[in-house]
């Protein structure tokens, strides 16, 4: 059953559903998916305090103060980060204090350390302009009650800060997706193998694994079988555990593509068996027991885009991600693209600012089974059905990749 990309990534779009919450200890949270709403139970700063190394003081005091008319006040305390003051400021009087010390009762501003002279227990102000700024008042950037991050937010370096601030040593994220890979084919040996003739190593597994990877996703690696339908059976039994199985290899309708017999023996219902787009036209996908099987095409290049379209979406959504999609601007051809398309095409592509216009060229090396085109793409070029070839000049639609 072959069907267009959209129906394709619709249907399983609709069969996957997010993966359950776990506790995870933060400093290990990085890029995973926040699964609940951190709401402070406090507020942030907890106190007032002070933002710079300097003296605190009565504000209006020291306003008029100059290099050539400073005002004098004399030190009662010194309030060092972590400690509290033991005095409270009056008139004529100041305390040293540390960044992020408490503001002593009765000050209303504080002086930079480099704006004072002092001797002994005296303290010159040289300058007394903007005193009554240089305090961060309690709560001024967290309220109590306030929600700060939200669920589906992905923890960057910034959000780990901010738990941490609110004191989440171990917050909720959605657990990861676990994805089986399978390589298929009798050609296909283990990386490390000595080259034989007629062999090529497994690079479609580790391929994934990236994609699998920046989708969210945990890859489990199974290796490579035979063109052997209860082999590559055996192998994804063995993975019960996985919530996503895909295979690379088998998916078309040579003798020995073998992966829609390998569905039948394992009941697993077939969803469709063709989708229409280049590269990647082959794609099998099925269902059993609420768990997905894709059967990707084995040459790299067709793998890799049927993956990108297909399996990364529904990998996020599983991952808790609220946007599944990867941006989508316009940019202007930079070379010309000679082939005519039938189905919608993805090309391969480097993308760049030019002035005011984003220009972009199609990669050179664009054949199913050529990786190399991939290795410096930041982008994808879509064609749309039934287009002729296109001139520099052309204005077309792209989707940004990571490193865009």
């Amino acid at each position: 059953m072959s069907v267009k990309l959209e129906i394709a990534q619709e249907i399983l779009l609709n069969l996957v559903t997010v993966m359950p919450k776990e506790r995870v200890a933060l400093h290990e949270c990085w890029q995973r998916i926040l699964g609940e709403t951190v709401t402070s139970d406090m507020d942030f700063p907890p106190f007032n305090r002070s933002p710079l190394d300097g003296y605190a003081m009565i504000a209006e005091e020291v306003t008029t103060a100059t290099p050539e008319n400073p005002v004098m006040l004399k030190q009662i305390d010194y309030i060092p980060a972590g400690g509290n003051p033991s005095k409270t400021i009056s008139a004529g009087t100041t305390s040293r204090i540390m960044t992020g010390a408490p503001i002593p009762l009765g000050a209303t501003g504080v002086i930079r350390l480099e704006d004072t002279l002092v001797n002994g227990d005296s303290v010159s102000i040289l300058d007394g302009r903007g005193a009554e700024k240089n305090i961060c008042l309690q709560g001024d950037e967290i309220f109590q009650g306030e929600e700060v991050v939200a669920q589906g937010t992905i923890i960057n370096a910034g959000v780990m800060g901010m738990l941490a601030v609110l004191g989440k040593s171990q917050p909720y994220v959605f657990r990861k997706p676990r994805v089986a890979l399978i390589a298929t084919g009798s050609e296909i040996i283990p990386i490390d193998f000595p080259l034989a003739p007629g062999k090529i190593r497994n690079s479609n597994s580790y391929m994934l694994c990236a994609q699998v990877a920046e989708a969210g996703g945990q890859a489990v690696f199974l290796g490579n079988a035979s063109d052997n339908i209860d082999e590559i059976a055996h192998l994804l039994e063995s993975a019960s555990d996985c919530d996503v199985f895909i295979t690379t290899g088998g998916a078309s309708v040579g003798d020995y593509d073998l992966i829609g017999e390998v569905y039948k023996k394992l009941g697993v219902t077939l969803l469709f068996d063709r989708v229409s787009m280049k590269p990647g036209m082959p794609v099998l996908a099925g269902v059993r027991n609420g768990k997905l099987f894709l059967g990707l095409s084995g040459n790299p290049a067709a793998a890799a885009i049927s993956f990108e379209q297909l399996g990364r979406p529904m990998l996020m959504k599983m991952a808790g991600r609220k946007v599944w999609w990867r941006p989508r601007i316009k940019g202007i051809l930079a070379s010309p693209f000679k082939k005519k398309t039938g189905d919608k095409r993805f090309v391969w592509a480097r993308c760049w600012q030019a002035d005011t216009d984003i220009l972009v060229e199609p990669s050179r090396a664009q054949g199913n089974g050529m990786l190399k085109s991939a290795m410096a793409a930041n982008a994808l070029i879509v064609i749309p059905e039934n287009s002729p070839p296109l001139k520099v000049g052309t204005e077309v639609e792209i989707i940004l990749l990571a490193d865009a």
